[in-house]
């Protein structure tokens, strides 16, 4: 005769091994903070219509003028002239924005600074003019000890918008913290072995401490930038498969064929499986945390998204603008776009309609506590 309590284990077990969750999706936007109020309020209201369960957000200053069809204000970076030396409005504009977020059902990923303006791609920050390049960055025990001192600047900025309680506590809010976005992509020798002086793990290590007795989860932002077939997959790096104190490895793709796709997420690449492969408990959780498409690709929007969708993957499009894109009739030259973007009623991509996809799609693992 099977008990009451054999019977709820037996029933637990299984819902576990079938996914108890359902997937979800999201999108970026490294700039939403600097919108003005009333379009922010507009933009994720048209978001949480559609479904969208998660926006990944950037601690990154911005500047007077068009971003990818919208116009933004000027927010000075967190260290605008000196390593060290804070300037905070740009953690006030993004808890206002968190603040939106949140009354939708909306939670965040936050990305702490991005690896692109160490070397200059993005703009050349205090870093990049410190160290001049990612490989002297990473390599260094004073720039870690620095990166650290910002990381918990922003763990420990009080939120005037939830009572003043520091972000690291915000658990209802904020989903994970990137250790940062796309580290190493620059500093490509030492992804070749296997992160040498430990940054990647010695800095989630750091963050756990901080973050993690919240709830708040840690997810790597994407090691090496994209993945590429066959000799650029740095996103499931070894030191951060066996790393404790990581939850999320975050995925990043820009391919032009759905088929890449298929290949990195239930093909002969597959990230899932490779998750699972190293036995550890619990199981790392995947994320394709950016992706796009350019419309000169092979296959376009919806052939992509259904590979997402259909493997029960969560994804995070690069990037849902308010504005407009470079497909729709009126849209502002010079205005910062990368040709990945899509807009809110853009052909290019019907984004309500992958979202639904997503939420309707039991996912290939459990994400039960993650988005709500």
């Amino acid at each position: 005769m099977i008990t009451t309590r054999v019977l709820t284990t037996l029933l637990s077990v299984c819902t576990t091994l079938a996914g108890a969750s359902q997937s979800f999706a999201g999108t970026n936007n490294y700039f939403v903070h600097a919108l003005p109020q009333d379009v922010q309020n507009q933009y994720i209201d048209k978001l949480a219509s559609d479904g969208v369960r998660v926006m990944r957000l950037w601690v990154a200053g911005a500047y007077n003028g068009c971003v990818k069809g919208s116009q933004t204000s000027y927010v000075p970076d967190l260290e605008p002239n000196v390593i060290g030396t804070y300037d905070t409005t740009v953690l006030t504009k993004l808890d206002y924005t968190l603040s939106l977020l949140h009354a939708k059902g909306i939670k965040a990923i936050i990305s702490p600074h991005d690896s692109n303006v160490i070397g200059g791609a993005n703009g050349c920050d205090v870093y990049c003019k410190k160290y001049g390049n990612q490989g002297t960055f990473y390599g260094s025990s004073t720039a870690r000890q620095q990166y650290n001192a910002r990381l918990s600047t922003i763990f420990n900025v009080k939120s005037p918008n939830f009572s003043n309680r520091p972000w690291s506590q915000l658990s209802g809010v904020i989903m994970a913290f990137d250790i940062q976005n796309e580290p190493f992509i620059d500093a490509v020798d030492k992804l070749k072995n296997n992160d040498p002086d430990d940054w990647i793990c010695g800095t989630a290590g750091y963050m756990k401490p901080v973050i993690g007795g919240s709830g708040i989860k840690i997810a790597t932002g994407g090691i090496g930038g994209s993945q590429y077939c066959c000799d650029h997959e740095y996103n499931v790096l070894s030191k951060a498969l066996y790393c404790d104190a990581i939850d999320i490895i975050s995925v990043h793709g820009y391919m032009s064929k759905a088929s890449d796709w298929a290949y990195f997420i239930t093909g002969d690449k597959s990230i899932l499986k490779t998750v699972e492969s190293t036995g550890k408990t619990p199981t790392k959780h995947v994320m394709i945390e950016e992706w796009g498409v350019a419309s000169s690709y092979q296959d376009g929007f919806a052939a992509q998204v259904k590979v997402l969708d259909d493997a029960g993957v969560p994804w995070m499009y690069w990037q849902v603008v308010p504005g407009l894109d470079q497909t729709q009739s009126g849209y502002s030259q010079n205005c910062g776009y990368d040709g990945f973007e899509i807009g809110l009623n853009s052909g290019k991509g019907n984004v309500a309609s992958a979202v639904q996809a997503a939420r309707a799609k039991s996912a290939a693992q459990d994400w039960t506590g993650y988005v709500n």
